[in-house]
């Protein structure tokens, strides 16, 4: 057991009351009205929010280190072993959690993973946090790893995913549960996809609504089902497929049924697969790619899906990464590739398999220390292997084996 005391010295020092020990707190928190305000065992751990006449600090164990990082006293309160918030932000531990809204904040019941304000659902696994911003936070439910509102469903895993495909799995307890709520859990839910019609491709309307049909849950010995999944906020009179994935109307752009946040509905332009532009940036998979020049940007075709592109000065793939900083949710986003040369960057596949610069090889679009540049050939691609070689062997794209 371990406990916070201010020693003789009036240095606040961690004791273990059981071997008489003590550590001193690093991180220049002093004794002057110092307080313990709550502690969190973690394994054999101590964490702990603690005060002094400086402010609210957090304790870090692993680090035997205390960081200050509010000076709001009078607001600051413990929400949870995670959570804490003062007048003006809500906290992850010592981090703050930009735009946050303290009056708002609250766990949702029913689940330890999930919380929300009014502008974020908050998602806290063991091991990963993140922020979501594609709900509407007027009307979550959560239920264990499952979230919802209204019209969609997301589910828990390495992160929050739409899972509209598993909405029989959790329909009977929101009925349960939540009979005078407003859903798609409903029999008179207002935008139900019975009776919907093509328009072209995977975009389908009813009279009221306007949906992207998805394929959920297909194996070898079970066939897929259809999934109506609803595009919200629609203009239907304007409202206009650009291709298999990208639709717009005189408001909004959309990739597939979510909304591309900021683009310019006049000038957006597809540009194949999950790629579009308009007059000022450059969108993969819905989200924004920061950096890329939209004037000088393209696609290399037949490999949309690994994301591989270029402008003048950066060459770029897809990578399941944060959607934004510091707390983005995970999903596929473009990033750049890491010392590649855009001007000598070229694809020695159409598949992708492999590329090359004028000094790396890359398998896949991601580049490969171990394959010599300057003696790499490749040899053929018998579907679905692709082999190459340099001075020191043998190489397939499918496994990357050598021999």
């Amino acid at each position: 057991m371990e406990k916070f005391i201010v020693d003789e010295d009036l240095q606040v020092i961690l004791q273990n009351e059981e071997d008489g020990t003590s550590t001193p707190i690093k991180g220049g928190i002093t004794a002057q009205d110092f307080e313990v305000i709550s502690t969190y065992p973690k394994g054999w751990l101590t964490f702990a929010y603690l005060r002094d006449r400086q402010g609210i600090w957090w304790f870090n164990a692993r680090k035997n280190k205390a960081s200050l990082f509010s000076r709001d006293t009078e607001a600051f309160r413990v929400i949870d072993e995670d959570y804490c918030c003062d007048s003006r932000y809500v906290y992850l531990e010592d981090q703050v959690v930009p735009d946050s809204d303290p009056p708002s904040f609250r766990l949702l019941p029913d689940t330890p993973y999930f919380a929300q304000d009014q502008r974020y659902l908050y998602v806290k696994s063991s091991t990963h946090f993140h922020l979501f911003e594609d709900i509407d936070t007027n009307a979550v439910i959560a239920h264990h790893d499952y979230c919802t509102d209204k019209d969609h469903l997301f589910h828990l895993s390495s992160s929050l995913r739409y899972a509209n495909g598993d909405k029989d799995e959790v329909r009977a307890w929101l009925r349960e549960h939540h009979p005078d709520v407003p859903g798609w859990w409903q029999p008179d839910y207002a935008h139900s996809a019975d009776g919907a019609t093509q328009i072209t491709g995977n975009w389908v309307e009813t009279a009221s609504s306007i949906f992207y049909k998805t394929e959920w849950g297909g194996t070898a010995h079970r066939e897929a089902k259809e999934v109506y999944n609803l595009v919200r906020d629609v203009h239907r009179s304007t409202f206009e497929p650009l291709d298999e994935q990208f639709a717009r109307d005189r408001e909004r752009v959309y990739f597939q049924w979510r909304t591309l946040k900021g683009a310019d509905p006049d000038t957006f332009k597809p540009l194949g697969g999950p790629f579009g532009y308009d007059d000022n940036h450059v969108y993969y998979n819905g989200y924004r790619v920061d950096g890329a020049d939209v004037r000088q940007f393209e696609v290399f075709a037949g490999t949309e899906h690994l994301g591989l592109s270029k402008d003048l000065q950066h060459v770029y793939r897809a990578e399941v990464a944060r959607t934004s900083q510091p707390f983005g949710h995970p999903d596929d986003v473009l990033q750049m590739i890491k010392g590649a040369d855009a001007s000598t960057f070229e694809l020695i596949t159409p598949s992708g398999s492999w590329a090359v610069d004028a000094d790396h090889v890359y398998l896949w679009g991601k580049p490969n220390k171990h394959i010599d540049r300057a003696t790499f050939t490749h040899l053929f691609d018998a579907y679905p292997q692709s082999w190459a070689m340099d001075q020191k062997g043998l190489y397939n794209a499918n496994g990357n084996l050598r021999a």
